[in-house]
């Protein structure tokens, strides 16, 4: 066997290992990308779902928001309404009854005065 068969038929088995190996690294790189797509299409699932629940949450928060303002809303008429009503009833109610009740103070001291004037006058009679 002469040295050019010799290199030959190691470059022929070196190539046959290249060829081996470069055959198992595209086969190890399909199943990767395989794994890559299930893991994908796991994810792109997952994220779905996930959307579904948030858009549905959205909707009840918007919900509830317009709910709670409608509350709120209520709420001002309520308090507009019961100032107006404390207010009427201040002018209608209160402030007569303090004109009465300055008046009665008012009568009660000028009866006062007329019975002390009145028992003065006893007196020095």
């Amino acid at each position: 066997m002469t040295a050019w068969e010799l290199v030959t038929i190691l470059v022929a088995v070196a190539s046959l290992g290249m060829v081996v190996a470069l055959t198992y690294s595209v086969l190890k790189l399909r199943q990767v990308t395989e794994d890559l797509s299930e893991i994908t299409r796991e994810i792109q699932k997952t994220i779905e779902i996930s959307t579904g629940r948030l858009e549905r949450q959205a909707t009840e928060i918007e919900k509830e928001y317009h709910r709670v303002d409608g509350l709120i809303e209520t709420a001002e008429m309520i308090t507009s309404r019961a100032n107006f009503v404390s207010g009427l009833t201040y002018s209608v109610f209160t402030k007569p009854i303090g004109q009465i009740a300055s008046l009665l103070k008012g009568g009660v001291r000028m009866v006062k005065v007329i019975g002390v004037r009145l028992l003065r006058s006893q007196i020095k009679t």
